[in-house]
């Protein structure tokens, strides 16, 4: 499939945000998903190369697909909020995603990378809407992932083995002692940036959406 991709700014809580959709249009209506960036004090941004990998994958693979900037990135407005704000963010784009005729009534995914996996999570765990959730090498060693328990929806997570922003020996409780539907991949030789292997930590997730809220078949032209 071939993607259509569109930039616009959508209106959340009175704060614009920068953001990029992108769906095949012989694949829609089909389920929505948003992906959140890694953390915006150290350069992250939805141009970082896993999100783009994310983006690809999911919008030419039959989602209706919105990456954005959290506030005080890029040309969105605002400013950074330490994780709260951003949060909000996510709720509002959800909204924003939910209402679109490309996704309605087909469910809601959240992705996210490093502090976007963070951010994207939490948003997850309060929201009803959201039928599936993926990270790619969520900061284990820099803040707490312990709100999981409360996650009632399949988590497919992936990371690298030598990444020490999501250590191996951390993962195995977050991924073994918490209920519900999860899968977690290490991925060998690889730290936290994903250099030449974003396609695959991004095929993973994909695999794993795929089968928990499955795309439309694309339609014949």
């Amino acid at each position: 499939m071939s993607a259509r991709t569109e930039n616009m700014r959508i209106l959340v809580g009175g704060i614009h945000l920068e953001a990029r959709l992108g769906f095949d249009e012989r694949a829609v209506p089909g389920p929505g998903v948003l992906i959140c960036h890694p953390h915006p004090q150290f350069g992250g941004s939805m141009d970082n190369n896993v999100v783009w990998a994310l983006f690809d994958t999911f919008a030419q693979g039959g989602y209706v697909t919105v990456a954005f900037n959290f506030r005080g990135v890029g040309r969105s407005g605002g400013r950074y909020e330490e994780g709260q704000g951003e949060v909000q963010d996510v709720f509002g784009v959800l909204d924003w995603l939910e209402e679109l005729p490309e996704t309605k009534g087909f469910g809601l995914g959240i992705l996210g990378y490093s502090f976007g996996a963070w951010v994207g999570l939490r948003a997850a765990v309060r929201d009803p809407r959201v039928f599936c959730a993926g990270a790619v090498a969520p900061p284990l060693a820099m803040v707490p992932l312990d709100f999981l328990s409360e996650l009632r929806s399949p988590l497919f997570v992936v990371s690298g083995d030598q990444d020490p922003f999501c250590p191996c020996h951390m993962v195995e409780p977050l991924a073994s002692d918490q209920p519900g539907d999860r899968s977690w991949k290490i991925l060998e030789g690889t730290d936290h940036f994903f250099w030449n292997r974003e396609t695959e930590a991004a095929r993973y997730l994909f695999e794993g959406f795929r089968k928990r809220l499955p795309p439309r078949k694309e339609k014949t032209p």
